[in-house]
């Protein structure tokens, strides 16, 4: 829906460029090994077959895509980070929609609070969230979840199963406070480190140079 509102809004205004903020960890099937993806209007894969009937049926000149889609979701919780004006009042969590709140109990709140911790405090991540969410031994079978211990991820917006591991695996190397904690007795794995993830850039996108340089520019300041 929000893409032909977009196209038709495009086309009534004549504008060129429709730019979503669909990032490349969208792409990841929820159950692994298939095709299903409950974020599938999301992914490049529906990005690509709109492109195709916009430019067949509609009009050749709008461009659908979405700014995000070279980063994964560390890279933006990275640039994230840098914008300490709005890390008071930003949300992504379902549940806690209503009141404009962090649940602390979702999927989208305790992979939030992953993706974000290489790049802000503990103590910070506590501030914003209200309560330290590694200590809440209620999320462990999520993070199960959301670290491909079990077979099929939470049906949410959230990310990947290897930026999740990374994630774990950077605060188990960097705290040592974590006793009693829902990374309690977890294991390291070989995956790609955090700094691996920040260094990728997925050209599997729609963008214009114009807008690759944009991105580009602010990863390397």
């Amino acid at each position: 829906m929000l893409a032909f509102y977009t196209v038709l809004l495009g086309f009534a205004t004549q504008s060129r460029y429709i730019a979503l903020s669909n990032e490349s960890s969208a792409n990841e099937p929820t159950v692994p090994d298939t095709e299903i993806n409950h974020q599938y209007s999301k992914s490049v894969a529906f990005e690509n077959d709109f492109r195709r009937y916009v430019a067949n049926y509609i009009d050749p000149e709008i461009q659908y895509f979405s700014f995000l889609r070279p980063l994964n979701e560390l890279q933006i919780a990275m640039l994230f980070s840098r914008a300490k004006a709005y890390h008071q009042v930003f949300k992504s969590c379902n549940a806690g929609s209503k009141t404009d709140s962090w649940c602390g109990r979702c999927p989208k709140c305790l992979f939030t609070w992953l993706a974000l911790s290489p790049f802000i405090s503990r103590d910070e991540l506590t501030d914003i969230f209200g309560k330290d969410l590694l200590k809440d031994n209620n999320l462990r079978s999520i993070l199960d979840q959301l670290d491909g211990s079990v077979e099929v991820k939470p049906f949410e917006c959230v990310g990947t199963v290897g930026e999740v591991r990374a994630c774990v695996n950077n605060i188990l190397r960097h705290d040592n406070n974590l006793t009693g904690t829902i990374l309690d007795g977890v294991a390291s794995t070989d995956d790609p480190s955090v700094a691996d993830y920040i260094s990728q850039f997925d050209e599997g996108n729609n963008l214009p140079d114009l807008f690759k340089n944009i991105l580009k520019e602010a990863l390397n300041g």
